[in-house]
């Protein structure tokens, strides 16, 4: 089990309603979701980050440029409590940790001040025209550690 995060440590929290579908029969989130809503809350840190770094609002999620990516390479979830359906639920997200060709960011989910679950997922930054591994621009690391709350490990 992860050491418990606070929203305190966040800087991008985005809303989420727990929509119908997306809870089982017991009326909670079904555990494959909470990945699921990670990824909407990495795509809400990356709108943020854009904002706050004070570059234009076009241009998508992607602030590598178009001949590079990043992809999952590991996640995990750390269940702590249920959401129900229809609670209003805030996805918190900050980047915990740079390697050379890798980043991994955090998601702490709260309902009011209850931590559901934490999902954790690294990415490895791509060379998309080789289709191989790339360090992480420093431009980018610069924008997240100016961004961030608590510095990542290896900025």
């Amino acid at each position: 089990m992860t050491d418990a995060p606070n929203r305190a440590m966040f800087r991008a929290i985005a809303p989420k309603r727990v929509h119908y579908h997306e809870v089982d029969m017991q009326n909670i989130v079904f555990n494959a979701n909470y990945l699921m809503f990670a990824d909407v809350g990495i795509t809400e840190y990356f709108r943020e980050l854009r904002k706050a770094s004070g570059l234009p609002e076009t241009g998508g999620f992607n602030l590598f440029g178009p001949d590079h990516d990043m992809m999952v390479r590991y996640a995990s979830v750390d269940f702590r409590a249920s959401a129900l359906a229809d609670d209003l639920i805030d996805l918190a997200v900050r980047m915990v940790r740079f390697g050379n060709s890798s980043m991994t960011s955090q998601c702490a989910m709260f309902r009011d001040d209850e931590l559901l679950n934490v999902v954790t997922i690294s990415y490895v930054h791509l060379d998309m025209r080789e289709r191989r591994p790339a360090p992480v621009p420093q431009f980018f690391r610069d924008l997240v550690e100016k961004f961030e709350v608590v510095r990542p490990e290896g900025c």
